[in-house]
C-alpha cells in the first residue's frame, strides 16, 4: 500500500508545528544572546586592547618620501574616555543585534517575523530613551552621562566626583519622565 522507498522532501518531514518550534528556538537563542551581552555588569573593561595606541603623524619632505613619527600613548580608562568607550561598545552591540534581527525580519515564518518586529521596536525605543536621557542630562549641566534602559530598571552613570541630593533628584526626574520607571528602580553611579 505505501511505498517506503519513496523519497520525501525535507519540508514534508518537518511539519508546521515543528517549523514553529524551530522558529521559536531561533528567537529564544537570539534573546538569550542579547541577554548575555546585556548582562555584562562590569563595563569598565571597555578598552579595545591591552596595547598602547600609537598616534601617527606623517610629513612629505621632498615630494617622494614620507617620514613617520610615532608616539606611544597609554589608554586612560578614567573620566571622559570611559564614556567614549562605553558608547562605542554599546553601539557595536546594537549593530550586532540589528544585524541578527534583520535576518529574522526576512523570515518566511510569520510568528518569527512578528517577534523580530517587536524586538526591533523594543530596541528602537531603548535607543531613543537612552539618547533622550543623556541629552537632557547634558542640557541640565552634567558634563557627560550614559544611560542604560531596561524593561524594569534604568542605570545612569554620570561624569562627576560626587552628586548632591539636588542633582540626584534632577536625574531621577528626567529618568521617570522619559521611561515612566519607578524611582526605586533607578540606579545612579558617578565616574570620575
Amino acid at each position: 500500500m505505501f511505498n517506503r522507498n519513496k523519497k520525501r522532501p525535507v519540508v514534508m518531514l518537518i511539519g508546521r508545528k515543528s517549523r514553529l518550534w524551530l522558529g521559536g528556538f531561533a528567537i529564544l537563542a537570539l534573546i538569550l544572546g542579547a541577554l548575555r551581552v546585556g548582562a555584562m555588569a562590569d563595563v569598565s573593561h571597555t578598552d579595545f586592547s591591552g596595547q598602547p595606541s600609537l598616534p601617527v603623524s606623517a610629513a612629505v619632505l621632498d615630494g617622494s618620501s614620507i617620514q613617520f613619527q610615532v608616539e606611544a600613548v597609554k589608554p586612560d580608562l578614567s573620566g571622559e574616555n570611559y564614556f567614549v568607550n562605553y558608547r562605542l561598545k554599546r553601539e557595536q552591540f546594537r549593530q550586532e543585534t540589528k544585524a541578527m534581527l534583520a535576518e529574522l525580519l526576512n523570515s518566511t515564518v510569520m510568528k518569527t517575523k512578528e517577534q523580530a518586529q517587536e524586538k526591533w521596536l523594543e530596541l528602537s525605543m531603548k535607543i531613543q530613551n537612552e539618547e533622550e536621557i543623556e541629552n537632557l542630562l547634558k542640557i541640565k549641566g552634567f558634563q557627560d552621562a550614559v544611560a542604560d534602559v531596561f524593561l524594569e530598571n534604568v542605570t545612569v552613570i554620570v561624569y562627576a566626583p560626587s552628586l548632591t541630593p539636588n542633582e540626584v533628584s534632577i536625574i531621577q526626574d528626567i529618568v521617570v519622565r522619559v521611561t515612566k520607571v519607578r524611582i526605586d528602580k533607578i540606579n545612579i553611579t558617578t565616574k570620575k
